[in-house]
């Protein structure tokens, strides 16, 4: 079973955005790693992610890219290939843990990740 860990903003302006979240909605700062992304804590376990506009992301009002921690990316998204599932990002390692990128039926990112153990 998946569970709810994240959800990703695309912005066009990251420190505007950062402001806005930190300043305006008081949500408290994880982590600042600008220019690559800044996280918000939501409530316990779950967060807010900013994201710049890129070449592959761009800012769409109204979307945003769900993330879930899933016990084995890899074995994840094996599954999800075999269910026809499209896969965006096969697995990569992150600083934080193994993290891939598939579709939901509409075409919407879904970021799954496992996190670094030890």
């Amino acid at each position: 079973m998946a569970m709810f860990s994240i959800a990703m903003l695309v912005c066009s302006d990251l420190a505007r955005s950062c402001d806005f979240y930190r300043d305006v909605l008081g949500l408290r700062v994880l982590a600042d790693k600008r220019p690559h992304w800044i996280e918000f804590e939501l409530a316990k376990g779950s967060s807010l992610g900013l994201h710049p506009k890129s070449d592959l992301l761009a800012v769409r009002p109204g979307s945003l890219q769900l993330g879930f921690t899933v016990e084995n990316v890899d074995r994840f998204v094996a599954d999800c290939a075999v269910l026809g599932v499209p896969i965006f990002q096969d697995p990569y390692d992150e600083s934080f843990g193994r993290v891939a990128v598939i579709s939901d039926p509409d075409g919407y990112p879904i970021q799954v990740g496992s996190p670094k153990r030890g």
